[in-house]
């Protein structure tokens, strides 16, 4: 294992539990891209260029770009905690995330050789070999992934829409409505 194994390692491990630590959702959203790209160096490193630049353009690109901007849209973009409504979930969720890694661990330590592409030949990550993979038998998944995220921007922008039926209105303007309407009358 060499140095550029562990530093990405560590920085790997590092920006994932930023990304999902962080209560500010703008913060998390750029510790995710800052995963993404190291990600990507790894690629570069395995001589995978296609793909360390698809990670780069699609995911630390196009995929956050989208996400930071429905986290703007709906969001304040700070998390206020607040009081913990079921503050008997935290040691129950230690708990339980404990147990599914020591079952991960015990899954990883049976699981004998397994090489599922060992028929595909991707060629250091070439576009052809990793189209002819990813469009040819995972079509109809990547169809429905972009389906999903198209649909789930939609939903978003409707959401937050004045005026229609449903949307979320932030505590501090629905309380400043109220004392409008109680000095109103």
């Amino acid at each position: 294992m060499s140095a550029f194994d562990l530093i990405a390692g560590v920085l790997l491990v590092a920006s994932a539990l930023a990304a999902v630590t962080l209560r500010n959702a703008v913060h998390a959203g750029l510790a995710l891209v800052g995963n993404f790209l190291v990600l990507a160096m790894v690629y570069f490193a395995l001589e995978a260029q296609f793909l360390g630049w698809i990670q780069i353009i699609v995911y630390a690109g196009a995929v956050m770009v989208l996400f930071l901007f429905v986290i703007m849209l709906l969001f304040d973009a700070k998390a206020d905690p607040g009081l913990d409504p079921l503050p008997w979930m935290r040691p129950v969720g230690a708990a339980l995330a404990a147990v599914f890694f020591l079952v991960l661990a015990y899954a990883f330590s049976r699981l004998g050789p397994v090489n599922p592409l060992a028929d595909v030949k991707l060629a250091g990550g070439l576009p052809g070999p990793v189209g002819e993979l990813l469009y040819g038998r995972w079509l109809y998944a990547v169809l429905l992934i972009a389906v999903l995220l198209f649909a789930a921007t939609v939903a978003a922008v409707v959401l937050v829409q004045p005026g229609v039926r449903g949307a979320r209105k932030k505590p501090q303007v629905a309380e400043r409505e109220r004392e409008l309407e109680e000095v109103g009358r």
